[in-house]
């Protein structure tokens, strides 16, 4: 019997329930199935915030030991302390055959590490590094989703050649460079003049029995749910679904300042928000209820896993408010439910979404549009329908986890070989 190959994945941190981190999760889990022998870890973990029962199933872990909750700045010194100290976590994986690194600093210790033991590394990259290359987005709300970051951001200010050096070596020494579909792709060969393979993340392609596919089931009909509090919700159909971390980048209050238009076609239609409350939440209760809709949005909270696959099943239409994503997962996510999307005809979702085929691209940033995209959806149940349909084979076709992790498979044996 062949030997198992062992790879470790290094991310760049596990501290809430982002894209980047479900790609990782889902990417372990896929070459375990395939007699891979993997572990994953990262400079932070955060087990309540980042897909709880994942990390535990997977046995997420960290380089160093987590400092106490009550440590200000805790997650940055230690993200700060696992870069530093990468060479030195070598010893610790000399069984390791392959390393993947996930963004930064998972590349650069992924980098260190493989170096130090004469064994093979890729990278995989959801964008570039956004602590030196910010988007448009990030200069208008602030990059960092925690503000212990900002710091950090002022360090690289000061130190800028040598991370752009550190960055650039790391990322482009490894043989492979995987990047999160063709658009975010180009972006990453212009900034670091290397060649990339696409390697777009994945979604779970349902049964094509477990579709809402009639009107019925679509239109009609409520239930409950209940979020990790605890804590009960009823939703009615039909409704509308948005899923992200709750961040400013997100821009959540375009589908807010599109539902009043909505509401006067659909006076009973909701839009359900999950995901853990943050101080941006409580900015988008404030603006619902300014703008009378806040009766009309749903906002249960942190959910399980299960919970959110049902919560897309069972939605008309999801929306993705995101100006400039690099790719949009959720996006594929709904069209893996059979669930047709509107979204920005700008960034990421262009190479997702099919306009008028699986969804609707809006002219970017006119809520109006986008408002007149979600009517359309709704409106024609026949049209809802064929979306949905036409969703659902794409994602088929051009977006499953198995195709996503037969590409990662394919750069693992290149590397080995």
């Amino acid at each position: 019997m062949s030997k198992k190959i062992r790879v470790a994945i290094f991310h760049c941190g596990f501290i809430y329930s982002g894209g980047g981190e479900r790609i990782v999760l889902e990417e372990a889990k896929g070459l375990i199935r395939k007699g891979y022998e993997v572990e994953i870890f990262g400079p932070t973990l955060d087990p309540k915030l980042c897909f709880p029962e994942e990390v535990r199933n997977l046995g997420v872990r960290t380089f160093l030991p987590q400092l106490p909750s009550f440590i200000p700045a805790r997650h940055a010194f230690t993200m700060l302390a696992s870069a530093i100290l990468a060479p030195f976590f070598a010893l610790r994986f000399k069984d390791v055959d392959i390393f993947l690194g996930a963004n930064q600093p998972g590349a650069w210790i992924a980098y260190c590490v493989a170096k130090t033991l004469r064994k093979p590394y890729f990278v995989y990259m959801n964008q570039p590094n956004r602590l030196l290359y910010h988007r448009e987005i990030d200069e208008e709300v602030n990059w960092q989703n925690l503000k212990e970051y900002y710091f950090i951001d002022d360090l690289i200010k000061m130190l800028r050649p040598v991370v752009c050096y550190i960055d650039r070596i790391s990322f482009t020494k490894g043989k492979t460079i995987l990047v999160n579909g063709t658009y975010i792709g180009d972006i990453i060969r212009k900034i670091y003049k290397a060649e990339v393979d696409n390697c777009p993340a994945g979604a779970f392609v349902q049964k094509k029995s477990d579709i809402r596919s009639s009107r019925k089931s679509i239109y009609q009909g409520d239930f409950k749910v209940k979020n990790l509090e605890g804590k009960d919700f009823s939703i009615k159909k039909p409704y509308i679904f948005l899923t992200n971390r709750h961040v400013p980048q997100k821009r959540f209050e375009y589908a807010i300042k599109a539902l009043p238009f909505v509401v006067k076609k659909f006076p009973d239609i909701s839009l359900v928000v999950p995901g853990p409350f943050t101080s941006y939440t409580n900015e988008l209760k404030k603006l619902a209820k300014s703008l009378n809709v806040f009766q009309n949005i749903i906002f249960p909270g942190q959910i399980s896993e299960g919970l959110l696959q049902k919560l897309y099943q069972e939605s008309a239409v999801y929306v993705y408010t995101s100006p400039e994503e690099d790719f949009g997962m959720g996006i594929i996510e709904a069209m893996g439910w059979g669930v047709p999307v509107v979204a920005w005809n700008h960034a990421g979702p262009t190479v997702t979404v099919v306009n008028n085929k699986t969804g609707y691209l809006a002219k970017p940033y006119s809520v109006e549009d986008f408002a007149k995209k979600i009517v359309s959806v709704i409106s024609d149940k026949n049209k809802r329908v064929e979306l949905g349909k036409n969703a659902w084979e794409h994602v088929k076709k051009n977006f499953s986890w198995q195709k996503h992790v037969d590409i990662l498979e394919k750069a693992i044996k290149q590397e080995i070989n």
